[in-house]
């Protein structure tokens, strides 16, 4: 047999061989450490249709968490804040329709701050933020819905100008939180937000702004009570305890639509989780399906390799015999 020194033709021949053995044994180690086959192209067998229609769907699921993260996270935040209303509500209607020395000054001053406190929390809440979104705004959501409380009980008083009865007081203030020119023309949000979609063919609805009439009920009590604060019907204490209890019945029979509020927000919460459920359920399954294409085989890719290094050992053996090289001179 020729040395391979002196055949050139030998010597080109077992070096690419070499070559090609140490190529193939860096592809089979790659797809040892990486779970995946280093071809996709061979894997699919040329045919790619499947594997992108598979990633389009797992980007569209991904689309769709993003979005049920968002919905779920928004109707958290409503929760959250009608807790707040509903807390201030009850509290001060019970201390409003236990008290009954409320024609004394002295305990009519002391509800009627909690009173004023309550309403300023009502109306933090109600401009919450959530991602820098306010909560209760709207598609307008870059901006608070509401002004500052000071702002809507001083457009309050100039509405009960003139007003000297309790039933006046009273009748004034229903009117101003329903009429368009009164409350509704200090809202800064805007049209109730769009269905959302969660889930292919699934969509929820959250359209609750803070002009929603369980929000605005609520709002009328703790208004009538901070308002007394401020010194309205100043000067006439049976007016004013009389004008406190109506309060303290407006916000006990506004806990109806206060719950009912909660049960509609509560159901889109049931939703938006029985639709993760079902796009997680759905990105596994996908997961699954590409991964079947496109993993390689651990035991497959281990017995590879101990063959390429078994073959590229003898190549070794093979090649020192014939040149005589040492190991190093041949890698």
């Amino acid at each position: 047999m020729d040395r391979i020194a002196a055949n050139a033709f030998l010597t080109a021949g077992l070096f690419r061989q070499g070559a090609t053995l140490r190529a193939e044994v860096t592809r089979v180690s790659m797809e040892m450490t990486t779970g995946k086959k280093a071809d996709t192209g061979a894997a699919v067998g040329g045919d790619f249709s499947a594997l992108a229609a598979m990633d389009h769907a797992l980007a569209r699921i991904g689309g769709y968490g993003a979005i049920t993260t968002e919905a779920g996270l928004l109707a958290e935040a409503m929760q959250t804040a009608l807790g707040v209303l509903s807390t201030a509500a009850e509290d001060l209607s019970g201390n409003l329709l236990r008290n009954l020395g409320l024609s004394t000054p002295e305990n009519l001053t002391a509800v009627t701050l909690e009173g004023r406190q309550k309403f300023e929390a009502a109306i933090a809440a109600l401009n919450t933020r959530l991602a820098d979104q306010s909560v209760f705004a709207g598609v307008v959501s870059e901006t608070a819905p509401l002004p500052d409380a000071d702002t809507i009980l001083a457009s309050l008083e100039t509405a009960l100008t003139g007003v000297t009865t309790a039933a006046g007081a009273q009748t004034a203030i229903n009117d101003w939180f329903d009429d368009a020119t009164g409350y509704a023309a200090l809202y800064q949000g805007g049209a109730a937000r769009a269905a959302l979609p969660v889930a292919p063919g699934d969509s929820v609805d959250l359209p609750v702004t803070a002009l929603d009439p369980a929000l605005r009920d609520t709002l009328k009590g703790l208004a009538t009570v901070a308002l007394l604060d401020r010194g309205l019907l100043a000067g006439q204490a049976d007016a004013r305890a009389e004008l406190a209890q109506a309060a303290g019945v407006s916000l006990a029979s506004s806990g109806t639509a206060r719950a009912t509020l909660a049960a509609r927000i509560g159901t889109v919460q049931a939703d938006i989780a029985d639709a993760k459920a079902r796009n997680e359920a759905e990105k596994t399954a996908l997961g699954l399906a590409r991964n079947g294409l496109v993993e390689a085989d651990p035991y497959e890719a281990a017995t590879r390799l101990e063959d390429l290094q078994s073959r590229l050992e003898s190549l070794y053996l093979l090649t020192s015999r014939l040149s005589k090289l040492k190991l190093t001179d041949y890698l």
